[in-house]
């Protein structure tokens, strides 16, 4: 029977410790998704504020050219026609500015006195010669292609109509003013009783006309002072048309 040796028994190696698997390192702040697309949308918003800046100012840098180029097409329109209007106004009576003007204040006069049967001292060959004036202005200022000078050149639907307005009313006020002068001189020239008549017509002529100019001056100076222009300039005298209609 064999007899088992008794040596050393081989020792148990320790138990070893739970395997730890690899710890994942933590990715840097910067490239976490969530700040990368917070970052992206910030940029986003920045980019599109600087594009609606940059586009709303180069909007007014266009408007304010936009409306340089058209102030300086009126203020040329307006020139034009302030060209033609006032010289002929100054013919036959004084530029008072904004003031609408006065004209032929020779023709009031006269028939105030004659209306009251009063002695005048203007004479036929004056009030004839009055007439004829107040009829070339009106010519003058009608022929004018108003319209055509103002279309096309920055003025909006109100001070176009205004201006067209202003030319028919002044244009009619020289006409009835020429009328008032006419029957002037037949007053003149018959007895007062007639005459008185004849006065007392033209002098209801020449407050038509004086309305009708008021309002056709007012409209042309308040277009004028929209294009930064003005009416009138200094003051020049002529025969004198009555604003007030005498």
């Amino acid at each position: 029977m064999a007899i088992k040796s008794k040596g050393k028994t081989k020792a148990r190696p320790a138990p070893k410790g739970p395997r730890h698997g690899p710890v994942p390192v933590p990715k840097p702040f910067a490239q976490r998704r969530w700040v990368q697309l917070t970052a992206l949308f910030i940029v986003g918003i920045l980019a599109m504020m600087v594009f609606v800046w940059a586009t709303n100012g180069l909007r007014r840098e266009r408007a304010n050219t936009k409306a340089a180029s058209d102030l300086a097409s009126r203020q040329q329109a307006l020139s034009q026609w302030k060209a033609i209007l006032e010289p002929q106004i100054t013919t036959v009576g004084q530029l008072k500015g904004d003031i609408p003007p006065t004209v032929a204040t020779d023709v009031t006069a006269a028939l105030t006195a004659l209306a009251s049967k009063k002695t005048t001292t203007t004479k036929v060959a004056a009030l004839d010669s009055s007439a004829n004036e107040l009829g070339k202005a009106a010519d003058a200022i009608n022929k004018f292609d108003l319209a055509g000078t103002i279309t096309e050149k920055g003025f909006d639907v109100a001070a176009a109509s205004a201006l067209t307005a202003s030319k028919v009313e002044i244009v009619e006020a020289l006409r009835l003013y020429q009328q008032a002068a006419e029957l002037a001189a037949l007053a003149v020239g018959s007895d007062k009783h007639l005459g008185s008549r004849l006065a007392e017509h033209g002098q209801a002529i020449s407050v038509s006309a004086a309305t009708l100019l008021q309002s056709g001056w007012i409209k042309y100076a308040s277009t004028l002072k929209l294009s930064l222009l003005s009416a009138g300039g200094s003051p020049s005298v002529g025969t004198g048309l009555s604003g007030g209609g005498g």
